[in-house]
């Protein structure tokens, strides 16, 4: 994230920050809210934007230690639950 910040400052990076939910593998639920705080309040200061793709339980684990993701949570809401779980509007078939 501090590089990110520096190069955009500098005019040499995009407005915007992307990690994946496995950035947070092995995190426990204190540090794991501690980062989402943390990169909202330097994202909104910085007037960027942070994308991070992670899973619904892990999300949970945060907003019970405080972290309120509901500003943030953008639709559509992806999910892979066989009985609502769609991409666009599509359900792909399971096959066992």
């Amino acid at each position: 994230m501090t590089l990110a910040v520096l190069a955009h400052r500098d005019g040499r990076a995009p407005d915007f920050l992307v990690h994946d939910s496995h950035l947070f593998d092995g995190v426990d639920e204190r540090q794991l809210t501690r980062a989402l705080e943390l990169a909202a309040e330097v994202m909104d200061r910085e007037r960027m934007q942070y994308l991070v793709t992670i899973n619904e339980d892990e999300l949970a684990k945060a907003e019970s230690c405080g972290f309120d993701a509901g500003p943030y949570v953008i639709e559509p809401r992806l999910t892979d639950r066989y009985d609502e779980g769609r991409l666009f509007g599509f359900r792909f078939d399971r096959r066992t």
